[in-house]
């Protein structure tokens, strides 16, 4: 059994920024934040020039170390909670609602439900001290969470997590001071809060709030927030001051009557005068100083806001020929660089700037003529993003890469930029990786592919080492229609050559550096899914399914596909995977129609190959991956729609095991979308299988234990995973087996896990505590320390504390309980005597037979098992419970003895006669039988008779044995007139006739 597993996140390739609001550094240091997916990635710029990262999840069950109380958004509702969601709520009276923009319920089950997901991130800030990363989540009900940034510090949990907002977080914004953060909603929350934080702890109180929703990114000037948006400049400002020297924190604040928590004050706004630029769109903003700041709209206009003494006028300064969309602050030369659609980024002198703002007129009383923004006709990818870091300049554009400037001075006071570094990433979302056996051409570890044809090589460290594009054939209305998209590639053994096929229905045979060897039309539809075997020599076997329902089969031969055989219609639905098994002779197909296909390969009298079909596993849910075990039996894994994983051997054709892929956390089973199968190598287990996938549910990645289904690891990094890989690498200086996990994303990012051992921190004996990582860490910022009993170590303790008190000759620990009597039935007359009678047993056996259900279970059985007629009459010893249990219901169902012994009376007459008449063979054993049942119903007769009235003593035994003597010489006599006529007698009449005198003593 595999214990102690973990998913270590080590390197986060692309990025998901399509914003100024996902990019953002530390002035003092030399580190920037980024969005990837789920994630923040904290990169530090190396001396070698590299990015040494540090990946920031944001799990949807992290525990914040500081929990932040909620004042808009309680756990639980309070006495004025009840209009939340009005627009003018915050402009009422304040202490008697507790209204916030945009919200709603919490305690509703979609918002339990929203909590199990994990969230993709949208907004990032990072502090300018550097001390402190908040980072904003998308969708309903989002969290603010705020991570320490100290190489202690835990990277996936929070120090305080914000729960204000309702339909997503736009932008965050730390103060120049790093003491306030400011935060605004997305357009349907309409939140804009101002939280003060705790320099030290990291601890966050919500000071401020009011409406925002034509806000699109914030930034501070002085101690004023600036938002800007379409058709919108706002200036915001506290009621209280925000600077340090004049603050005292918490003296002017009221508090709520009902929960005593300080009541937020208003946010104050004011609109700024646009003039000619009333329909512009603002799209940057970042400040220069206490009263100025430099705003960009999406026409290329350049504009200085200026607040001196709290009169805020707009200025136009420049404009640019093209899209502006991003911009940021340069004190080292002094400039202001702006990035913007088709350029690369371009620096505006602020000298320069402030002179064309004094020479030149407020918007509001001059009209600046309108210059119209060339139209850019070339491809060029257009920066989202800009910041400045330690003399160096980040951008992230459209094709989703990070590159790292230099930034030098020229001659002439010029301003040079210099590419040192670029991170690539796919521009498109990635549909799958592939692992790569070395030695191969391009020395890669893995290769991904997006579905405009990029395909991408790799190291493990993210370095790029070959990428090159897979020409895809447009259709003719390629304009008005769907563009035709990459589906699937598949590397040849050897890693020689790529097989790829497209949603247009071609299969490309192509080299390692994108050179199309052969193309043809394989399928109708789009191909799914790509199967390769290599076979003797160079010649490789191939297969494709598609959405035609069909399976093709190739034979690959000197860079050259031929076609062996087609099969149609094997399956009702579309073909979804094939597997090869058994060196190629067997082949497998899944679909949608709960139908798995195994088709076994013969060879055609021409040589040629082709496929049977041999079997059809029938399932009961829609299957969803399927995938094979390497190095065992041909067994295949399946996931299915009723969230469970099964293991299917192909030599029997049927389902040998079945696990629940469930969690410790929720305690409820998920459906996983994607498979991957492998061995782990570690020193507590050597080549264990496991399970790795992917559940669309919770977007978590999953691994599995293969034998017992339990779950070893969960972790969040991506929103929608595309495709697995578990590769095995051998550690070049010990030469153990690192076990590392490649996931896709849909988004674009690639993330590379190590599959670790964990550090358990609380465990059994034979684990140690660990207190290193705590005592690291600030005292405000560590947690108490817990070491509790597991279920299984209490069960052994109270197992061992009972053995113990057993051998304990101490009369005080003998003090248990003394079990309880069962009450007897008020039926149950002389049920002490009857109890002490040996042949009461027998009796009541012989009285009660099986009941009718009994009697059904014995019909059900096997007739050639059933004992014959003289073995079911011999008696057989029972248990004494069985026999108690006959007894009680003997004894409670005869409640009128004077009916039954009548009833008696009129049986033993019937017989009589049936025993006169019938000339049939009584048989030995049933004589024997029935004299000991009535010489023991004789005895009973006795002793009841004895206990009754004295007018019943004439019915004693004598008159019994005088009866039964009559009837045994009258049946005598019947004997012996058919003894006269030549009749046979069986054994039973001849030991009645010579024992007649001691029956009838």
């Amino acid at each position: 059994m595999i214990r102690g597993v973990s998913l270590v996140p080590e390197v986060v390739i692309g990025s998901t920024t399509s914003s100024i609001n996902g990019l953002s550094a530390a002035v003092d240091t030399n580190a920037f934040a980024f969005c990837a997916g789920s994630s923040v990635v904290l990169a530090v710029i190396n001396s070698r020039l590299g990015l040494d990262q540090r990946l920031f999840s944001a799990k949807p069950n992290a525990s914040p170390v500081q929990p932040t109380p909620s004042y808009y958004n309680p756990s639980t509702p309070t006495k004025t909670g009840g209009n939340r969601g009005h627009p003018n709520s915050l402009f009422r009276d304040e202490t008697a609602s507790s209204s916030a923009p945009g919200d709603q319920n919490t305690d509703s089950p979609t918002r339990i439900k929203a909590a199990r997901r994990s969230r993709r991130l949208t907004s990032v800030s990072l502090s300018p001290s550097g001390k402190f990363l908040a980072i904003g989540e998308t969708g309903y009900l989002p969290r603010v969470l705020v991570f320490s940034t100290e190489s202690a510090a835990s990277t996936d949990v929070p120090l305080t997590c914000l729960t204000e907002h309702t339909f997503g977080v736009r932008a965050l914004a730390f103060s120049h001071d790093s003491r306030w953060l400011c935060s605004l909603g997305d357009l349907h929350d309409g939140g804009l809060f101002l939280w003060s934080v705790d320099p030290k702890t990291g601890v966050l109180r919500l000071d401020s709030s009011n409406r925002c929703t034509t806000a699109d990114t914030i930034g501070w000037m002085g101690t004023s927030v600036v938002s800007v948006g379409t058709r919108n400049v706002k200036i915001w400002r506290s009621e209280r001051p925000l600077s340090p020297s004049k603050a005292r924190r918490g003296v002017d604040s009221v508090s709520d009557g009902s929960t005593g928590s300080p009541v937020p004050r208003t946010f104050v706004g004011r609109n700024c005068l646009l003039g000619p630029l009333k329909d512009a769109t603002f799209t940057c903003v970042v400040g220069i100083s206490a009263d100025k700041a430099v705003l960009a709209t999406q026409d290329g206009a350049v504009c200085i806001l200026d607040d001196t003494n709290r009169s805020q006028h707009l200025y136009q300064v420049s404009k640019k020929p093209y899209r502006v969309t991003c911009i940021t602050l340069d004190r080292s030369f002094g400039v202001v660089w702006i990035g913007g659609e088709g350029v690369e980024p371009d620096a505006l002198p602020l000298d320069a700037l402030l002179a064309a703002k004094d020479a030149s007129v407020a918007l509001e009383e001059h009209k600046v003529p309108d210059v119209k923004a060339k139209p850019n006709i070339e491809d060029v990818s257009t920066v989202f993003a800009i910041c400045w870091v330690d003399r160096r300049l980040v951008t992230i554009n459209s094709s989703r890469n990070v590159r790292i400037y230099d930034v030098a001075l020229g001659s002439g006071d010029t301003i040079h930029l210099t590419s040192i570094q670029m991170l690539p990433s796919h521009d498109s979302a990635i549909l799958g990786v592939l692992s790569l056996s070395k030695p191969n051409e391009s020395q890669s570890d893995f290769l991904t592919y997006s579905e405009r044809g990029q395909v991408l090589h790799w190291l493990w460290d993210g370095t790029c080492t070959r990428r090159y594009s897979i020409q895809l054939d447009q259709p003719f209305d390629c304009d008005t229609g769907d563009p035709n998209e990459l589906r699937v590639v598949r590397v040849f053994p050897g890693c020689k050559m790529l097989l790829a096929g497209d949603k247009a229905g071609f299969l490309r045979l192509l080299s390692t550096r994108g050179e199309d060897n052969d193309i043809f039309k394989a399928h109708d539809g789009e191909v799914a899914d790509l199967a390769l075997h290599g076979l003797d020599g160079e010649d490789t076997l191939a297969a494709s399914c598609g959405r035609d329902r069909s399976i093709q089969i190739f034979l690959i031969s000197n860079n050259k596909c031929s076609l062996q055989h087609s099969k149609l219609n094997e399956h009702a639905g579309p073909i979804r995977r094939l597997e090869f098994a058994e060196k190629g002779s067997l082949l497998a197909s899944m679909s949608p129609d709960r139908t798995i296909v195994l088709h076994r390969k013969v060879l055609r009298t021409d040589g040629s190959i082709a496929f049977v079909s041999t079997k059809v596993i029938n399932f009961k849910a829609t299957l969803l991956a399927m995938s094979l075990l390497p190095n065992a039996a041909p067994t295949l894994l399946v996931s299915a729609m009723d969230r469970c994983i099964r293991k299917i051997s192909l030599s029997q054709g049927r389902i040998t095991h079945t696990f629940k892929a469930s969690d410790h956390l929720s305690c409820e089973p998920a459906a996983v979308s994607r498979l991957s199968t492998g061995s782990l190598d570690q020193q507590q287990s050597t080549g264990a299988s496991v399970v790795l996938g992917f559940s669309s549910a919770d977007r978590s990645i999953r691994l599995y234990d293969l034998e017992t289904g339990l779950l070893l690891a969960l972790d969040y990094g991506q929103t929608a995973i595309s495709d697995l890989a578990l590769v095995e690498e051998a550690s070049m200086p010990s030469g153990h087996i690192v076990n590392r996990i490649i996931s896709t994303g849909h988004e674009g990012t690639i993330t590379i896990w190590r599959i670790a051992q964990k550090n358990m921190r609380y465990g059994d004996g034979n684990r140690t505590l660990d207190l290193g990582s705590a005592k690291s860490q600030p005292l405000s910022m560590q947690r108490p320390l817990r070491r509790m009993l597991s279920k299984t170590e209490i069960a052994e303790h109270q197992q061992s504390l009972e053995n113990q008190s057993g051998r304990d000759s101490n009369p005080a620990s003998n003090l248990s309980p003394s079990p309880l009597r069962r009450k007897t039935s008020r039926f149950a007359f002389n049920a002490a005597s009857e109890a002490s009678d040996p042949s009461f047993t027998d009796r009541t056996r012989s009285a009660h037979p099986p009941t009718r259900i009994g009697r059904q279970r014995n019909h059900l059985k096997d007739p050639l098992d059933a004992p014959s007629s003289e073995a079911r009459l011999r008696l057989r010893p029972r248990r004494a419970s069985l026999d108690a249990r006959y007894r009680e219901m003997a004894v409670t169902s005869i409640i009128n003895i004077s009916s039954t012994a009548t009833q008696l009376a009129g049986v033993l007459e019937k017989f009589q006669k049936q025993l006169i008449i019938s000339k049939e063979s009584l048989g030995f054993d049933r004589a024997q039988t029935l004299q000991r049942e009535l010489r023991a119903t004789s005895e009973l007769l006795a002793r009841t008779c004895k206990r009754s009235d004295a007018s019943h003593e004439g019915t004693g035994t004598s008159s019994f044995d005088d009866f039964l003597a009559k009837l045994i010489d009258e049946r005598l006599a019947l004997r012996f007139q058919s003894e006269d006529k030549n009749e046979p007698t069986d054994d039973a009449d001849s030991y009645l006739t010579e024992n007649s005198g001691s029956l009838a003593a």
